[in-house]
């Protein structure tokens, strides 16, 4: 059952755009400046708690430090009769997992597109606030109606300088099980932007294959898997999926932050590699070390057809004079045995020869 929609002066109220655990989205038409908004509107049951209050407008003010293309805008923050809302940029289009639940799995090119709109708008926030989104996953990647992609959705990030959220604990952090890097749910290690990229990965493989890395588990099931289980190959699911891009997953997937890329510059520039059919640089992760796990290109079986040898060269017109050097070792030993021995025999016959000479 969908939630009433608001009443708040200044704006006419449109369509539910987006519902969570602690907010609902609207489109709204905003009167003073004549334009389509997009309104996120606490609930108001938590309206009346101070530190979720705080929580909400920390993440608009936060948000409102950020200009980037790949990034919803957020304009201002506000609150009307115990009603706290900011507005933001309406992106027109659909979000990822509306595009997924249409066509059932997405080609690895338009994946690896939206993977690195992703990464480009993350690495911003990082090198500007040092901003942590925790929570990538399809329905919080926008696809606007210029194609343009847009992250979306700040809810639960974390901002490791300034802004009063330096705390990188994992005590008062949610997300979403299903795209959650290990270290977020046990805390076990300090998050980094590293956090993100095992997010990205899980939302690649999602994207690519049309599943979750562990569907039809309850989120308690998926979050001890996150930690120490492995999802099939992608590959199982979508067998066109080259070799780099399936590598680049492993990697991103790494259940050790330091088996990922070092940064969202090293992370870009595995995705570009992939994109040109060329493997991520460096080593990926050890073997078991990854939620996913990737198949190994099989040995040629004993029994199979070897490789056709190919045709010798053809040395070109001006080059024909020239003589053929034969690699002895490739002769047939018979041949090598015979030539020793015709050899022999021309050199006995030299010296029998002189040696009748000489009497």
């Amino acid at each position: 059952m969908n939630p009433a929609p608001p009443h708040l002066s200044g704006f006419t109220i449109g369509a539910l755009l987006g519902q969570g655990g602690m907010s609902t989205v609207w489109a709204a038409r905003q009167h003073s400046l004549d334009r389509e908004v997009a309104l996120k509107v606490l609930d108001p049951a938590l309206s009346r708690d101070p530190e979720d209050v705080k929580r909400f407008v920390v993440e608009a003010r936060m948000a409102a430090q950020l200009s980037h293309v790949n990034l919803v805008r957020v304009f201002d923050v506000s609150s009307q009769n115990g009603l706290y809302f900011y507005i933001m940029e309406y992106a027109r289009g659909y979000d990822a997992e509306k595009w997924l639940r249409r066509k059932g799995r997405i080609e690895a090119s338009e994946t690896l597109a939206v993977a690195e709109s992703v990464a480009v708008a993350l690495e911003y926030a990082w090198t500007q606030v040092g901003l942590i989104h925790c929570d990538i996953k399809p329905g919080n990647i926008m696809v606007d109606a210029d194609g343009t992609v847009k992250l979306t959705d700040l809810g639960v990030a974390r901002c490791l300088r300034g802004h009063g959220r330096g705390d990188t604990s994992t005590a008062d952090i949610t997300g979403t099980p299903a795209y959650m890097a290990p270290e977020q749910v046990t805390g076990a290690a300090p998050l980094d932007c590293r956090t993100d990229m095992y997010a990205l990965g899980a939302t690649l493989y999602h994207m690519a294959t049309g599943r979750q890395l562990f569907p039809g588990k309850t989120d308690d099931e998926v979050m001890e898997l996150q930690c120490s289980g492995q999802a099939p190959d992608a590959r199982d699911f979508a067998p066109e999926l080259s070799a780099p891009y399936v590598a680049l997953l492993e990697k991103l997937l790494a259940r050790n932050p330091a088996h990922r890329p070092r940064n969202w510059h090293a992370a870009l520039q595995d995705m570009r590699q992939v994109r040109r059919g060329q493997f991520p640089v460096g080593e990926g992760p050890p073997p078991g070390g990854s939620t996913m796990h990737r198949h190994k290109p099989a040995a040629r079986r004993c029994d199979e057809e070897p490789a056709p040898a190919p045709a010798p060269a053809v040395p070109p017109p001006g080059d024909r004079w020239r003589p053929r050097v034969t690699d002895p070792a490739a002769l047939p030993r018979w041949i090598i045995l015979l030539l020793a021995l015709a050899a022999f025999l021309a050199g006995f016959a030299i010296v029998l020869a002189v040696l009748r000479h000489v009497r």
